[in-house]
């Protein structure tokens, strides 16, 4: 059994495959390059509020070179992974004999149809979680300097190509796969069906999912508008909103609000003698206006420190939900084909 799934899908792995090794290999011919720059710009070896401008100096140093170029083809790599895995993996692996019949044969013979599902789902998902865990794992490492400097290791897009996320990505979306063909019987629309659900899961979880496992802290601080803001109004309403940015380098911020004593979100009506186009006072008298509207600052964020244990619980869910479609799909298979 384990030799015939292996020739079913033989080809889309080695497709896939070759496609990550062109991306490792990238990585691994600019890891020293990487290591360089750090050395040589400083960042490696620094200590406390030196870090932060090393950390700078190393950033721009790497923009122009290869290094970044493969760093940006990794995380998309790591995004495209699972929609592949699932697509042309998953989808046409039992959707396929289904729809040609030739599973009738294998259900003739001496094989049960539970041994025959769990042999594709065993194979087919641990190849996925193989394969995925062997770049995220690499890009990991070799971004360690970079995540170190730029601090963003918990932004959405970051996160889910670092650690051990990307290997629950995959092997889920392998299991849809398996589990739409078995139930669409068809494979283009296996494979559509797939793809919708992959995409609608990345695109989800950053902003339904991971805030929910995170369980963001909330601060509020007030505003005293001597630093860098940003403000959006409209002349004829007055409407008026403010943009802060947070400092809190290394968390994840997941929402920031600018409310009144009150608690509500502050929208104005902005003093138009004060803010504005027809304001006299420029942006400082601007300024003092809003500094007496006593605002304050509301930031929902995730610490950085919550890294692996945001990881882990991610983790935990998306390998949870392949467990419990592989089971539905041997339920599946045992009562419901014919």
């Amino acid at each position: 059994m384990i030799w015939m799934t292996w020739r079913q899908f033989r080809t889309p792995t080695l497709a896939t495959g070759g496609l990550l090794l062109v991306v490792l290999g990238g990585l691994a011919l600019t890891w020293a390059e990487v290591t360089e720059l750090a050395t040589q710009t400083g960042y490696t070896g620094c200590q406390g509020d030196a870090c932060l401008a090393a950390g700078e100096a190393f950033l721009q140093a790497l923009q122009p070179k290869w290094a970044n170029e493969f760093h940006i083809a990794a995380i998309a790599a790591l995004y495209l992974l699972p929609a592949l895995v699932g697509i042309f993996w998953g989808a046409p692996l039992v959707a396929r004999e289904l729809e040609s019949g030739t599973y009738r044969m294998v259900f003739s013979q001496s094989v049960s149809r539970v041994r025959w599902l769990l042999v594709k789902l065993a194979v087919g998902a641990g190849a996925a979680a193989l394969g995925a865990g062997l770049l995220s794992l690499m890009l990991t490492r070799w971004a360690q300097s970079i995540d170190g400097a730029s601090a963003d290791r918990m932004n959405p897009l970051v996160f889910a190509a670092r650690g051990i996320v990307p290997i629950g990505y995959a092997t889920l979306a392998f299991v849809v796969g398996v589990f739409t063909g078995l139930v669409l019987r068809r494979t283009l629309a296996a494979m559509a069906v797939t793809l919708l659900v992959v995409v609608g899961l990345q695109i989800a979880a950053p902003f339904v999912v991971r805030p929910w496992l995170a369980q963001p802290v909330t601060t509020v601080t007030p505003l005293t508008f001597d630093g860098d803001f940003g403000i959006s109004m409209n002349p004829d309403t007055g409407h008026m909103t403010v943009h802060v940015e947070p400092e809190r380098r290394g968390d994840w911020v997941v929402s920031s609000t600018t409310i009144t004593s009150t608690g509500a979100e502050f929208s104005g009506p902005a003093d138009m003698t004060q803010c504005g186009p027809r304001a006299s006072g420029g942006r400082e008298a601007c300024q003092r206006w809003l500094g007496q509207q006593n605002l304050s600052l509301k930031v929902s964020y995730v610490s950085g420190s919550k890294f692996w244990g945001l990881q882990w619980r991610e983790f935990g869910v998306l390998f949870a939900v392949a467990v419990v479609l592989s089971l539905l799909s041997l339920w599946w298979v045992r009562r419901r084909l014919v």
